[in-house]
């Protein structure tokens, strides 16, 4: 008979097969659809770096829980938790950084010429890497004390706090880590809801146009941008929901209820946005007509 913990390894290993194979399938479709010697046009190189964070995450967090619900035990020693948690952490804050980058990008970008956001529209996108970049140092800084509190199975005393962790333990985690970690938290969500409900105005508006010239809804004749807009508004509410209920199990596993299911649960919550955003990317997704296209251009 097949237990509990199997089935939920089961699930894992479906779901963190799914979601790595198609963000590593999205990944190469953007990088071979870049012309040799030319840079990543800027909406494209947010979404590889997204998409490369999912991997991590997806990596980091779900490959010792399905090893865990198979109940193989003791499989990270102190050394392998401490890096494991570490690309975690940071996985989980360029997750939430780059989905804040992303939607900001976008309302600058589909901003009309006479906004106050137009004067930001070359910056952002001739500084776009540097952007990026500023995402991964400012995220790798931060998270700079896991590893110090961090600890192995092995390594547990009396005076060690669990953590939303299984395999690994964490001690007392310094103020001061917590404040910078709900500042950055706070700020992107803030950044994230204004963006998107001014996107949700500027569509909304379009739509009216298209309906008093065209007297008709949105056509196949959307342009480019308006449809990337609305999967970049799809990629936000997926990731919203998806964090929301994270944080509520969070809080009910630290003040409430802490068991190996209910941990368990957490995982599989904040697993689902990298599983689930390149589905909704996909449908986007540069065509390989396209790479073969740009290749024979190219060698012509």
């Amino acid at each position: 008979m097949i237990t509990s913990d199997v089935c939920i390894g089961i699930f894992l290993l479906f779901q963190i097969t799914i979601g790595i194979l198609a963000n590593f399938f999205l990944l190469c479709l953007y990088i071979l659809n870049s012309r040799p010697g030319h840079k990543l046009r800027p909406l494209n190189l947010i979404l590889s770096q997204l998409l490369l964070t999912n991997i991590t995450m997806l990596l980091s967090k779900g490959s010792p829980e399905i090893l865990q619900a198979f109940e193989i035990s003791n499989f990270l020693d102190n050394g392998g938790c401490k890096i494991i948690f570490f690309l975690y952490r940071i996985a989980q804050g360029l997750l939430i950084s780059f989905t804040c980058l992303l939607c900001s990008f976008q309302a600058i970008t589909i901003s009309p010429n006479v906004s106050t956001l137009s004067e930001f529209k070359t910056i952002i996108t001739e500084q776009i890497s540097t952007f990026c970049l500023f995402c991964w140092i400012i995220n790798i800084l931060i998270e700079i004390p896991v590893p110090i509190f961090v600890r192995g199975p092995r390594s547990i005393t009396n005076n060690t706090y669990e953590s939303n962790m299984i395999y690994c333990s964490m001690g007392i985690v310094i103020d001061s880590y917590f404040i910078v970690t709900s500042l950055r938290n706070v700020l992107c969500i803030g950044l994230m809801f204004w963006s998107s409900g001014y996107m949700v105005l500027l569509l909304h508006r379009y739509h009216q146009q298209i309906q008093t010239i065209y007297s008709t809804s949105f056509s196949s004749r959307t342009p480019v941008k308006i449809r990337a807009t609305q999967t970049i508004l799809q990629l936000m509410g997926i990731f919203t929901n998806f964090y929301l209920l994270h944080s509520i199990t969070l809080i009910f596993l630290t003040y409430i209820d802490s068991n190996r299911y209910s941990l368990t649960i957490c995982s599989i919550l904040s697993l689902c946005f990298p599983t689930l955003s390149p589905l909704v990317l996909l449908p986007r997704a540069p065509k390989y007509s396209g790479i073969l296209r740009t290749r024979k251009d190219t060698n012509s």
